[in-house]
């Protein structure tokens, strides 16, 4: 497959350093753990995956170069994707941006990327969490762009290395909205947001949440990690605290930022995301078939891991 064993460091050295130092990257070593990871992935009789550079790569990094971790990610990134019992297959359905329905979602902007970057090198990513209509728009298609939207920024090892800030405006949402995330809704879309996607989500801003949202809110709190919770940041409806989180330079103007009109912002990204729809179609290849998966091991550890551990302590001279 093109794009093995050819990956070639490209950004800046303050991103080299902060690669190595939060998730012990180790040029001398980067392309020989791809591989390592390739040929587990190639050995794995239920998986069906990308083995490109790029695509490997994004996993070693959020899992720290923990090569048993990368591995329980991949896995589950592909299982989300196929597995009736174990995933959510119909968010993953035809990830097509030039689908009408994903277009449409597209130009409401339910989400996507604020401009720039902000003081840490952050992508930051606005979820209009009321801008659509529940009569009118398939809850699960709200999803699908949310997934496209996270494969396209996952291109970008910037993002991959700094990590993102999650922006959810609430200035919208209503009880028709409420009702789309019941128990089961919630604890899916939080196992793949903590457990499936190769993301680094470094912190989580609230913004003009109504009363109602402490119903959904309490809901996510049961399913949520002890880490991500300490990254919560709630600012009501001030757009001063608002600021003191995300620069203004990055915000549409409706939020009190300088960034641009929020139509401008969604025009932009509309176009970065029909450019690069064959990502898209890389990413529909990755799927399991649980009836050729590796039974557990006697001692109670997944079988069918192959090559396990940390390359941390692995330096060469």
């Amino acid at each position: 497959m093109a794009g093995e064993g050819t990956y070639q460091w490209s950004l800046d050295d303050d991103s080299l350093k902060k690669a190595a130092k939060e998730l012990n990257e180790d040029s001398k070593q980067r392309a020989s753990q791809i591989d390592s990871l390739r040929t587990w992935v190639k050995k794995q009789p239920h998986i069906t995956s990308r083995t490109d550079d790029a695509f490997l790569l994004r996993f070693l990094r959020t899992s720290k170069f923990s090569m048993l971790r990368a591995q329980q990610m991949l896995d589950k990134f592909c299982t989300v994707r196929s597995s009736q019992e174990k995933g959510v297959p119909l968010w993953f359905k035809d990830l097509d941006p030039e689908d009408p329905k994903i277009l449409e979602l597209l130009d409401i902007g339910t989400c996507l990327p604020l401009p720039g970057r902000d003081d840490q090198n952050r992508k930051v990513m606005l979820y209009r969490t009321g801008a659509f209509d529940p009569k009118v728009h398939d809850f699960s298609d709200v999803m699908r762009l949310g997934f496209i939207t996270t494969d396209i920024l996952l291109m970008d090892e910037l993002n991959q290395i700094h990590g993102f800030v999650i922006l959810l405006d609430f200035s919208e949402f209503g009880m028709s909205h409420v009702t789309c995330w019941g128990p089961d809704t919630v604890s899916k879309a939080m196992m793949c947001w903590q457990d499936c996607y190769p993301t680094r989500n470094k912190a989580i801003n609230y913004y003009n949440t109504p009363t109602l949202f402490n119903v959904v809110f309490e809901l996510f709190k049961l399913v949520m990690k002890e880490k991500y919770k300490q990254r919560l940041h709630f600012h009501w409806s001030s757009q001063e605290s608002l600021h003191k989180q995300v620069p203004q330079r990055m915000l549409p103007t409706y939020m009190g930022g300088t960034a641009g009109t929020l139509q401008e912002i969604i025009q932009d990204w509309k176009v970065h995301v029909l450019k690069n729809k064959e990502e898209i179609s890389r990413n529909a290849r990755c799927a399991v078939d649980e009836e050729k998966r590796p039974a557990p091991e006697k001692d109670g550890s997944e079988g069918g891991w192959g090559i396990v551990g940390s390359f941390r302590k692995l330096a060469l001279d």
